[in-house]
């Protein structure tokens, strides 16, 4: 039986790449020449300019909206993101929701709502994307993290945020050595204060040695070493793009 034909250009999947840093990242890796699938619960037209603005480049993009939460919708993203472009290179795991507050007053559903989306939804989808990754015996997959995430102390304000990016860079680790022989990477890149972070200070250079906010090229530059051919060799890293925060 003859094999389906697949697209010449490699295909990456970016979560929560409607907005923000994984919309940078979408733009970026479509100027690259990787064909782009995004997906986001519930910004469907800025989804909408997105994948817009990818297919200016050249290259195919296709949006989803899901909760990736649900374990039927992250599979069905999954296989259709499949099915649409013919193969998975990249997954960047971008999503994951945000609460800061006194951990006392902290109700279950929130903690609960905190690791379903920054360490559920990262594993769940790592693990979808490795079995076709494995098939053509190459794939990469980036995380976005946290700059204490290597840190096991007390961050009270964070802490479900800190304990939930904690648990997927462990996890992101021994997922790397399994995989990787069958030529499939995994790594952790943690902005520090991004010029987007929510509760930003109102004087950054006080905190941050290289006296600015981080930018999205920041990010960028260091997820294009990841998906380059230099960087095979490199996997279960943790790359802090903070400008000295956090180190």
């Amino acid at each position: 039986m003859p094999r389906a034909k697949t697209s010449a250009r490699p295909a990456a999947l970016i979560t929560g790449g409607a907005k923000g840093i994984g919309r940078a990242l979408a733009l970026a890796l479509a100027e690259d020449g990787y064909d782009i699938g995004i997906v986001t619960r519930r910004s469907e037209r800025a989804a909408q300019s997105v994948t817009a603005l990818c297919r200016k480049h050249g290259v195919a993009a296709k949006y989803w909206v899901a909760d990736l939460t649900d374990i039927a919708a992250a599979e069905r993203v999954a296989a259709d993101f499949v099915r649409h472009f013919k193969r998975w290179d990249v997954l960047v795991n971008n999503v994951g929701d945000y609460w800061r507050g006194d951990p006392l007053t902290m109700k279950t559903e929130t903690l609960k709502a905190l690791f379903q989306s920054n360490f559920s939804v990262g594993a769940r989808l790592s693990l979808l994307a490795i079995r076709t990754m494995r098939k053509r015996h190459s794939g990469r997959i980036i995380n976005i993290g946290y700059v204490f995430s290597d840190r096991l102390h007390a961050n009270p304000y964070v802490a479900a945020y800190q304990a939930a990016k904690t648990a997927l860079l462990s996890f992101a680790s021994s997922l790397a050595k399994s995989a990787m022989p069958y030529g499939i990477t995994i790594n952790t890149v943690s902005p520090g204060m991004h010029h987007n972070t929510v509760d930003r200070p109102a004087r950054p250079e006080e905190l941050i040695p290289a006296g600015r906010l981080g930018a999205d090229e920041d990010l960028i530059g260091a997820v294009r070493y990841l998906l380059s051919p230099v960087a095979s060799y490199v996997t279960g890293s943790h790359i802090k793009v903070s400008g000295g925060y956090g180190v």
